[in-house]
């Protein structure tokens, strides 16, 4: 009994030392990951940005669009509209910054979910031919990601 103690100290030793260095080997790949991610998002953000520029033009009467693809309701407030579609900019560009390094892929596939989809439901409810519009972004951002 007395010569199992030792040996399993040692076993116990081995496998915590190895532990520790599976641990930081898979933290330096994570991190390695996350940079080149980190690249696409930003990439894809500022794709995003465009498509919010054009439909920003498209529905700002101040500006003479010939043939416009975003064209409001009626019942809808424009004023409250392009500020709506400029705090997206201003949430996207966050993406372009050294402070989006810091975040996980997962934490900022989470937020380019949550602003694609009040993007999506502000034209839904804002534009006429929403739902048409909404799926068109829907699948020129599917392939600008992929692309």
């Amino acid at each position: 009994m007395e010569q199992l103690f030792p040996v399993l100290f040692v076993a116990a030793l081995i496998a915590f030392v190895m532990m520790k260095q599976v641990g930081h080997i898979t933290g330096n790949l994570n991190l390695q990951g996350d940079t080149n991610a980190f690249d696409k998002y930003s990439q894809f953000s500022v794709a995003i940005q465009n498509h919010i520029r054009a439909i920003k033009l498209d529905i700002d009467s101040t500006k003479q669009i010939e043939n416009p693809r975003y064209i409001l309701i009626k019942d809808c407030n424009e004023e409250n509209s392009i500020e709506k579609l400029s705090d997206f900019l201003r949430k996207l560009v966050f993406f372009e910054t050294l402070l989006a390094k810091k975040k996980t892929s997962n934490e900022i596939e989470g937020e380019l979910f949550g602003i694609l989809s009040e993007l999506d439901e502000f034209i839904k409810q804002n534009c006429e031919d929403g739902e048409l519009l909404a799926e068109e972004l829907k699948d020129n951002l599917l392939t600008e990601y992929e692309g």
